[in-house]
């Protein structure tokens, strides 16, 4: 059964105001014991009544019965906090079902939707069944849908755009994927730099120094994220390989990105291992799975997001931009698991099974994250 809090309110907004139930009741034009009575939550208002009584407080009919649409940023990073934790520990069809009642109840909080469909994305991997995992990502399409069709917030519109493309591309709409995305190979239009000098004709150099710091670490990892996809598309090409993951390892350091949990960060040593290991460069391939596996045991857990030295100003502009703030997208038991299957479940290292490097960096990888066997083993059954 729904809750309505206009009881509540009422006596909020009267007492705030100074008015006593007869007063309220006489502007009304009902007895004072129907004020009684809807204050006292025995009954509601009739509904013709609601506008005038929202009127006469100054107020909105929806902030009247207690309701809002709209969730602060605060307020979706902590329900979807709490549903990640959710994902963890309870049945997958339990969560989902959450999920779909929370959907319904702020669906036209676009920011909220936003988030969910990065939360439904993330754990679809929990689905017990193909056919699950499908709905899920039409779920997503569709929501990224509306989003496009009712937010009037650019850079809404965008990201729903590439959350659709994301779930497209996992169910294997490849022309559909292209369809979305296609118009982003616009050229350069310089747009960053006209904000950032514009900052300095108002003498705002500070902002200007921040907005600069944000538009570069943007910039970088987007350029990592191309160099980890570029690694994969030249295996074929020995010479240009070991270039391109050379260049990789040279943003890693000189930007110190080791200690900015990107995906790619670490990706970029899973991908080239596995083509070192296609061409039979067995240490050269074990050499970047070493990369990898020290990477990811300089991680503290619990994990956030978190700058660096050299992007310091970085942190702060995530918590209020990203609809989960500097929180993970995923609960670390997860993630934990994650990092140690990418190398110890993956079929492409199933040649260095009998390596002794190999079965070291393992363990060293399960030693530091405490194990994996018992992730889930607090989930219901």
């Amino acid at each position: 059964m729904k809750v309505l809090n206009i009881g509540k309110c009422i006596v909020h907004m009267r007492k705030k105001r100074g008015i006593t139930q007869e007063q309220l009741a006489d502007y009304i034009g009902v007895s004072k014991a129907s004020v009684s009575k809807w204050e006292s939550g025995l009954c509601y208002p009739d509904i013709l009544l609601l506008p005038e009584l929202a009127a006469y407080f100054n107020i909105s009919v929806d902030e009247l019965l207690g309701y809002s649409p709209q969730l602060t940023k605060q307020d979706i990073k902590k329900i979807y906090n709490s549903l990640s934790h959710e994902f963890a520990v309870n049945p997958f069809d339990e969560v989902i079902e959450q999920c779909r009642k929370l959907i319904k109840k702020y669906y036209s909080c676009f920011p909220f939707l936003l988030s969910m469909i990065q939360l439904l994305l993330n754990y679809s991997i929990l689905a017990k069944t193909e056919v699950v995992k499908k709905q899920i990502f039409q779920q997503c399409i569709l929501l990224s849908k509306r989003i496009k069709e009712e937010s009037e917030n650019i850079s809404e519109i965008k990201d729903a755009n590439t959350k659709e493309a994301l779930a497209e591309m996992v169910l294997g709409n490849s022309e559909e994927v292209i369809r979305l995305l296609d118009n982003e190979l616009a050229p350069y239009s310089g747009d960053d730099s006209i904000l950032i000098n514009a900052y300095r004709m108002q003498g705002k150099t500070d902002q200007a120094k921040i907005v600069n710091q944000i538009l570069l670490y943007n910039n970088v990892i987007s350029t990592l994220t191309l160099l980890n996809n570029y690694l994969f598309l030249n295996v074929e090409e020995p010479v240009l390989f070991d270039k391109i993951y050379s260049q990789g390892l040279q943003i890693i350091d000189s930007f110190q990105l080791k200690d900015i949990l990107t995906n790619d960060v670490f990706g970029i040593h899973i991908t080239a291992a596995q083509g070192y290991l296609m061409k039979q460069k067995k240490e050269k391939a074990m050499d970047a799975l070493e990369r990898y596996v020290d990477t990811v045991c300089r991680i503290k857990f619990p994990i956030r997001f978190k700058g660096n030295e050299y992007f310091n100003q970085v942190a702060e502009w995530f918590e209020d931009n990203n609809c989960i703030g500097t929180n993970t997208p995923i609960d670390d038991m997860t993630i934990k698991k994650n990092f140690v299957d990418t190398v110890a479940e993956n079929p492409a290292f199933s040649p260095l099974k009998g390596d002794e490097r190999y079965n070291l960096l393992v363990e060293k990888l399960k030693g530091k994250l405490g194990g994996t066997d018992g992730c889930h083993k607090y989930r219901k059954s």
